[in-house]
């Protein structure tokens, strides 16, 4: 292998001689393939599940805990898991986010009037 050549592409050549053994061919191709045919992502797909009100605190506990189970009984993939505990997560933070702004308000607030 000169110092032009791609380790794809001397393994192509290693695979297309068919002058050399069986052996290293069959190597060479192995180690390629992944190269040339990858794994086609997964398609995603829509999934409904149905969780308890996420406009609270409470209720996103409640909600994670529902996916946990769905995910649990097999009716979710970890990766749909995932994602919804995401979108809730993003939920409480904008709950909790909202919640520090009022308490910041209400001090400033307060503070001026003394």
């Amino acid at each position: 292998m000169d110092g032009g050549t791609l380790p794809v592409e001397y393994l192509l050549t290693l695979m297309r001689d068919e002058t050399s053994d069986e052996k290293t061919r069959s190597w060479a191709a192995e180690k390629t393939a992944p190269f040339c045919h990858p794994r086609p992502a997964p398609t995603p797909r829509t999934v409904e599940i149905d969780i308890p009100d996420i406009s609270t605190i409470d209720g996103i506990k409640a909600a994670i805990a529902k996916v946990a189970q769905e995910a649990a009984l097999g009716n979710l993939a970890p990766a749909e898991a995932q994602s919804f505990v995401s979108i809730i997560d993003a939920q409480k933070d904008a709950i909790t986010t909202g919640e520090i702004l009022e308490r910041l308000e209400r001090l400033e607030r307060q503070q001026e009037g003394k």
